[in-house]
């Protein structure tokens, strides 16, 4: 094809992850619906294939929605703004939907949602084969470097100097984070062009680094238990689980969870005080965690101290707890622990502070905090109020979602609503 030869789509769709395989396959349905079978729609896709970001999903086995709607877990400058897209399409509508693909599926702790066989590759599969069996054009290994509009249509410039003529246009390249997996947030220039607002990107559910010298000496611990941040002194929020010491700080569920807090309040103040308090017998309160310490002074009171918990944590993070609470004190044997060494040791289990100083960054992180600003689109359409027939949905705009399939259900829900959208669109043109 030679470089000033221009094809004609009714959608283009730059990006082939989750939200723009949802948009270009809604629209395609939406379009066939209504009678109009010979849409030309296409994905452009900077890789040599589609949907390398959700084979990385759920470790592998695509945790692809969750039961929860509680709009408490997303997140961004307005996270109302997602309640449109995702009050539309709903955790149910996902399974449906994918049902009809033929992915069956299963419900784990948590209420999440996984394809049955645990495999991430059978909803990237489904959606492959939907895409090639409705006819919608795929373009890889090239990406869109410029966006132009002129009069009712859009130009799209690739890297490999082709051009492409486009009615309508969705904007589905994602965020910054996985940048491996080709979302390495130059997809933002692409909307900054038609002067939409870019809110900084942050790393977002990523491990944390810390201050303290306790988690070093515990890397590849873990432990099931909780985790509180306060930031300025100030509680923001609790999450329970498995949490993982390592060489730089912590992870496992429950810190990610917390890590996009502490991106967001670093950002906006470098000397922002972020902790996370341990608790590692969060069944137990203080009051009775004490009074078993203090019996079991009495009990085994020619143990040697190192071997004083054992029985109620891992012998590695109690020999770290011990050393921690008793910092310069020399203590042999447990019987030679005072009332006050014994409260040290409850309130270090129960409370026990891992000052943060920052996160890893952008190849470690799942998703990204910031983005194109929401302000400039509408919610009910995922249109640019800025530019008619511009669209964008998923993780290139500021929205992002805890951990447990919640970004994949925002990238499905904006994804579906933009496709339907446009398809609207293409067929109010036609019929105008």
């Amino acid at each position: 094809m030679s470089s000033d030869r221009h094809i004609l789509y009714d959608i283009a769709v730059i990006g082939g992850g989750a939200s723009g395989m949802a948009a270009a396959l809604s629209a395609k349905d939406h379009l066939d619906d209504l009678g109009y079978n010979q849409a030309k729609i296409a994905i452009f896709e900077r890789n040599d294939r589609v949907g390398k970001k959700i084979l990385l999903t759920g470790n592998g086995r695509c945790n692809f929605t969750n039961l929860s709607t509680d709009h408490f877990h997303y997140h961004g400058e307005n996270a109302r703004f997602a309640k449109g897209a995702l009050s539309r399409f709903s955790p149910e509508n996902v399974m449906r939907y994918f049902e009809k693909l033929g992915v069956s599926f299963v419900v784990e702790e948590s209420e999440k949602v996984y394809p049955m066989s645990l495999h991430a590759s059978a909803v990237l599969d489904s959606l492959r084969f939907a895409i090639e069996e409705k006819k919608i054009s795929l373009h890889s290994s090239s990406y869109v470097i410029g966006i132009t509009k002129k009069d009712k249509s859009f130009r799209l410039k690739m890297s490999d100097g082709l051009t492409f003529d486009a009615s309508n246009v969705i904007v589905a390249c994602g965020g910054s984070c996985a940048p491996s997996t080709g979302s390495d947030g130059t997809g933002y220039a692409l909307l900054q062009k038609f002067q939409h607002k870019l809110i900084t990107p942050l790393p977002a559910i990523v491990q944390l680094k810390a201050h303290t010298l306790f988690c070093k000496p515990l890397a590849g611990n873990k432990f099931r238990g909780e985790a509180t941040l306060h930031i300025d002194n100030a509680y923001i929020r609790k999450e329970n689980g498995e949490i993982l010491f390592t060489e730089y700080g912590l992870s496992g569920p429950p810190i990610l969870q917390l890590s996009g807090y502490i991106s967001r309040a670093l950002h906006e103040c470098p000397k922002a005080v972020c902790s996370i308090y341990l608790d590692f017998m969060p069944a137990y309160s203080l009051e009775v965690l004490l009074a078993m310490l203090l019996i079991r002074r009495e009990l085994f009171g020619q143990r040697e101290i190192d071997d004083f918990m054992t029985g109620l944590v891992h012998k590695r993070l109690a020999m770290g707890i011990i050393r921690f609470s008793l910092p310069k004190k020399h203590v042999r044997s447990v019987s030679e622990l005072s009332d006050l060494d014994i409260t040290h040791f409850a309130n270090n289990m129960k409370n026990l502070e891992i000052r943060v100083s920052g996160t890893l960054g952008f190849s470690s992180a799942q998703t990204t905090a910031g983005g194109i600003s929401t302000q400039d689109f509408n919610p009910s359409t995922m249109e640019s109020k800025l530019c008619a027939d511009l669209y964008a949905c998923g993780e290139v705009l500021d929205i992002d979602g805890d951990c447990g399939g919640y970004n994949l259900q925002w990238a499905w829900a904006s994804g579906m609503l933009a496709g339907i959208s446009s398809a609207k669109r293409v067929w109010e043109h036609l019929h105008g």
